[in-house]
């Protein structure tokens, strides 16, 4: 099965999307499938190249960084060409795109030509969902999508209510490389200590998103003022500040407001700020003790969840979107209000003043994650959602004929 891949960006560009990326489509083609991605250009520019035996293409045409609403108009034609371009080169059984519901009429009119001129199944992945203008007008193209894959339940059922038939619609959970995200051996914790000596002697609290306020950053940081009065040896480390997509350019402006905050909290000190490579960020994880993802909007589903219960790391969440679905509170982390930097700390100390108990929240997030969310398993429903739609056409082929 000949699969074309597109989203906006791929690592080295880090978020929830580029992992889910980095792990489905080398294992999609260990299943025999032939996975070729076009995505967004990096600082390199447009170029084609192979990677874990994936076909990938980059252009500066799919770099939401790099376009805004008026070039995306202007050219437009410039985008079709493109499109056409790599669906020819690619010949695809299936048309599989990643949140390209929003963002860009343009390139979902060019997706839509290629679908109806060669007959091609067009699926789509939805890992969030928005509420402005721009998604109401994506929205008009809700029933054109052949198949909707939706990360959580909760996107399935905000999908539904944007328009989006209910019976297109498969909910298939993120996974996650269980050999990449591990509980650390002592190798491992020696690397810790070689990579990051200043953590060295701290109990870590890491906050693996990117510095922004709908992540909440600014309840860590609030939290963990109060976290320092009862454990002064132990140092919040928060992660993302470059290398993401950031149609808008919003986040300088976040990033600045944060590093204000931890200098009106006089926490300089004691907050250890650094961008962490795709490659290097298991690494981070193993040397936390415990992970916070207080965010403050409905996160679709929140990968970062599975990467600290694969590593053995309980995590405290935010009731927000689907995250509730995975983190089952006082097993194997803890939920906590929406903006309530109060309990986040409160769950935090609780962790912190009782390791056994969070060592075997952590050991049951392992174990659930080996059940339940394994990149195989990902792969496999995603294998299933093809085969269904491919099956349809058939039919429909059949019918005609």
């Amino acid at each position: 099965m000949r699969i074309a891949m597109l989203h906006w960006a791929f690592p080295p560009i880090i978020g929830g999307v580029e992992s889910h990326l980095a792990m489905l489509c080398p294992e999609l083609n260990r299943y025999g499938c032939q996975v070729s991605l076009l995505t967004g250009a990096t600082r390199e520019g447009d170029m084609e190249y192979t990677w874990r035996g994936l076909k990938i293409y980059r252009h500066r045409l799919m770099d939401l960084n790099s376009l805004d609403e008026k070039e995306l108009v202007n050219r437009k034609n410039d985008i079709r060409r493109l499109i056409v371009k790599f669906i020819q080169q690619v010949h695809p059984d299936i048309i599989h795109a990643h949140n390209m519901h929003y963002f860009s009429p343009v390139h979902l009119e060019a997706l839509l030509e290629a679908k109806r001129r060669w007959g091609i199944p067009l699926i789509l992945t939805a890992h969030n969902v928005w509420s402005d203008s721009l998604w109401e007008e994506m929205c008009r193209y809700a029933s054109e999508w052949d198949a909707v894959i939706a990360v959580s339940h909760y996107i399935k059922q905000e999908l539904v209510k944007a328009g989006f038939p209910e019976d297109r619609i498969t909910v298939v959970y993120h996974g996650i490389d269980l050999e990449r995200f591990r509980p650390p051996g002592e190798e491992d914790l020696q690397k810790v200590r070689e990579t990051y000596p200043e953590i060295a002697g701290k109990r870590v609290i890491f906050h693996p998103a990117r510095m922004s306020y709908d992540k909440g950053c600014h309840i860590s940081i609030k939290a963990f003022q109060l976290i320092k009065e009862q454990f002064p040896d132990t140092m919040l480390v928060l992660a993302g500040t470059e290398k993401t997509v950031d149609w808008g350019s919003k986040q300088p402006e976040h990033v600045s407001r944060i590093r204000n905050l931890i200098t009106e909290t006089g926490l300089e000190k004691d907050i250890f700020i650094r961008f962490f490579p795709w490659d290097e960020i298991p690494l981070m994880y193993q040397a936390a003790e415990i992970c916070v993802y207080p965010s403050c909007f409905e996160e679709p589903f929140g990968l970062a969840m599975l990467e600290s219960l694969a590593t053995g790391r309980p995590i405290v969440v935010s009731r927000a979107g689907g995250m509730p679905e995975v983190i089952q509170d006082g097993v194997n982390g803890f939920v906590v209000p929406m903006h309530d930097h109060e309990s986040l700390a409160q769950k935090c100390c609780y962790l912190l003043a009782n390791p056994d108990r969070a060592r075997k929240m952590g050991a049951t997030g392992r174990q659930m994650v080996e059940k339940d969310f394994t990149r195989e398993t990902m792969t496999a429903r995603t294998l299933q959602v093809y085969g269904k739609v491919l099956a349809s056409y058939l039919r429909r082929q059949v019918q005609i004929v």
